[in-house]
């Protein structure tokens, strides 16, 4: 991203913008044809994606449920993913101009790129400014790709020929790499898959995932034990 000097906060360029709206294009299309794959009519998959705007909590839901899970262990699962959103609404909020209902529209609206863009900046103005034109780089692919994906959802066929059952591990593997670069990340990491491979023989499809989170816990312990 094109920075003035080398302490300016990183801003979003055009060429920047475009790669945002691509990628979650891409998104928004493998997204809808794997829920049409998986038995969604095409309306319900348009008002899902555009109504949870998450594709990583929908991706959760369908693979708890495809592997077997109730509807309420992948929609808790689905949550589990989507925890992060809330966290970084409250991380964003004091940098933010003031003003409840701009800081709520923000905290609606908070996911990883537009929140990680906008913590960089400087002033109040900066951070708005810089959060809003990354959302409309993201809402704009998001919601061109859910269009174009309802309409090839019945045409593709099955999604596994094409590799989008694929897409789903490797999203919150993008999302979580640079945690695992840090030490508490990793110990998290760890352990959380580590209680994913020991529940997954005998557990109901969904709660190895919706207990992964003890593994932060487990972080919390050896980082408090050590300061």
């Amino acid at each position: 991203m094109s920075e003035a000097t080398t302490d300016a906060a990183p801003r979003l360029s055009l060429a920047d913008f475009a790669t945002m709206a691509i990628t979650f294009f891409s998104l928004g299309v493998t997204l809808q044809v794997v829920l049409i794959d998986a038995g969604a009519s095409p309306l319900r998959a348009v008002v899902a994606s555009a109504v949870i705007f998450s594709a990583t909590s929908e991706f959760a839901y369908l693979a708890v449920r495809d592997g077997g899970g109730s509807d309420w262990a992948a929609i808790a699962a689905g949550w589990v993913v989507a925890t992060r959103f809330g966290i970084l609404a409250v991380s964003l909020a004091p940098k933010l101009p003031q003003g409840v209902l701009r800081r709520a529209a923000a905290a609606i609206n908070a996911f990883d790129p537009n929140v990680a863009i906008a913590v960089q900046q400087h002033d109040p103005q900066s951070v708005e400014r810089e959060f809003w034109r990354t959302t409309a780089g993201m809402m704009i692919g998001w919601f061109a790709g859910i269009g174009v994906g309802t309409f090839l959802g019945n045409v593709l066929g099955d999604t596994s020929r094409w590799g989008l059952d694929a897409v789903f591990p490797a999203a919150m593997l993008a999302i979580i790499g640079n945690l695992l670069r840090r030490r508490d990340g990793m110990i998290a990491g760890v352990a959380g898959g580590l209680i994913c491979l020991v529940l997954l023989p005998f557990a109901p499809a969904g709660l190895p995932i919706i207990l992964s989170l003890l593994g932060v816990a487990v972080a919390l312990y050896f980082v408090r034990g050590e300061s």
